[in-house]
């Protein structure tokens, strides 16, 4: 059952509310016996009013909201003064309409607007009560004490809702910042796709074909050609076939375990950056959130190898009560303070990726110094709970990261060729 679009925002629930508050304020004003005799308007306003209700919930049901938002509040605020002011005055069983007004500026408006609403209110109901007639009520003959106790609940209930505005505002502002890191880890996702792929051919155009070629050469040579070179071409061709299927999708996770994964994507990193790894995974931890860990890892560890300059690094997984933790950490140069919120202006999106990928699934991310000012420890902490989501989360940046370390040791691969593809 769907809801209708009208009762999908703050403004056509008000809109629906006040039109339903018309029949209503009839009925109390003709049902209720007052101190003091009806006041000839009322009719004439209720009319008016229901006007005003119709207008505003036509205005809704088209799209067309009344701007500025709390322009509709004040025009409330007139029609139920006047009405309470024509149906006895402090004692009009309409007044009860007051308290609904900060609640309703708490949907529409941020705090300071409803606490400035709840004080019109409140002054309109000190206004009723200074310009009403002097009346007695027969169950309370000091009517002072009584309007006094009806101010203070109407301030109270302002408070309420401005407090209650104060956190919708703030829920508002965490949606609105979630919506925009998962719109952003959505374009890296599909930027780091496009990427991959592109890598991908690069690596089978610029180094297995390429080492194919210079064995078919060697191989066309007949007794001139090295079947030395014909051998060592086609076991780099394996090697490069290997990683490239491993890129294309981390089938030792799967096989091996989060563990073996973890030891291979640090031994070819290790091999790029030239540093020792040294790798250690819980098995409580194994088997919750494997994918996402092994993509977070990957990217971390491809970022260790281009720019740590270190001479080891550590990387360690373990449980903790409802989390799994991820440390990865090195001895190398370390990150400069605001390099990393920098670093996603400059184009480097790998940390904020992680963090991206970290966060939407209830995790944290977080960078710092290591030991003695040296190095940088990386330390996400996951979500034991959410391992569906991780996983999804983290093949959706899976291939880029897994791209990012594609690269290889192409370089002397490119040298021991003797034929190229242009």
């Amino acid at each position: 059952m769907t809801t209708p679009r009208l009762l999908t925002h703050p403004g056509g629930v008000l809109a629906v509310i006040r039109l339903a508050t018309i029949p209503l304020f009839f009925t109390a004003e003709r049902l209720v016996v007052h101190p003091t005799p009806r006041s000839g308007p009322f009719e004439a306003l209720l009319a008016l009013a229901t006007v005003y209700a119709i207008a505003m919930l036509v205005l809704e049901l088209r799209g067309r909201r009344v701007q500025p938002r709390w322009a509709a509040l004040v025009l409330d605020l007139v029609f139920i003064t006047a009405l309470v002011y024509t149906s006895g005055g402090p004692f009009s069983q309409l007044r009860y309409a007051l308290y609904v007004l900060p609640l309703a500026a708490a949907l529409l408006l941020g705090p300071a607007l409803t606490a400035a609403v709840t004080g019109a209110a409140a002054l309109a109901y000190l206004l009723v009560v200074l310009t009403y007639p002097d009346v007695v009520s027969a169950a309370d003959p000091d009517p002072l004490r009584f309007e006094l106790t009806q101010a203070l609940f109407l301030l109270w209930m302002g408070i309420a809702a401005t407090l209650l505005s104060l956190v919708l505002t703030r829920r508002s502002r965490e949606v609105e910042e979630f919506a925009r890191s998962r719109g952003r880890l959505v374009a890296q996702a599909l930027a780091a796709e496009d990427t991959a792929r592109r890598r991908l051919a690069e690596a089978l155009h610029d180094d297995a074909l390429q080492n194919l070629l210079a064995a078919r050469q060697e191989l066309g040579a007949g007794e001139g050609g090295s079947l030395e070179i014909v051998r060592e071409g086609l076991d780099q061709t394996v090697v490069q076939l290997r990683e490239a299927v491993f890129d294309l999708h981390p089938y030792l996770l799967e096989q091996s375990g989060l563990h073996a994964a973890l030891q291979a994507i640090a031994e070819r990193a290790g091999r790029r950056g030239g540093f020792s790894t040294d790798v250690s995974v819980d098995a409580a931890a194994e088997g919750i959130a494997d994918q996402l860990v092994f993509s977070i890892a990957r990217e971390l560890l491809a970022n260790a190898a281009q720019h740590s300059h270190a001479g080891h690094v550590r990387v360690a997984v373990r449980r903790i009560r409802d989390r799994v933790e991820l440390v990865i950490a090195d001895d190398g140069v370390g990150i400069p303070p605001g390099a990393v919120a920098a670093a996603p202006r400059a184009g480097h999106i790998g940390l904020a990726s992680c963090a991206e990928r970290a966060e939407a699934v209830g995790g944290t991310f977080g960078v710092s110094r290591g030991e003695r000012g040296r190095g940088t420890v990386v330390r996400v902490s996951l979500p034991a709970g959410g391992a569906g989501a991780a996983g999804a989360a983290g093949a959706a940046g899976a291939a880029g990261a897994a791209a990012s370390t594609s690269g290889g040791d192409r370089a002397g691969a490119r040298a021991r060729r003797g034929a190229h593809v242009p």
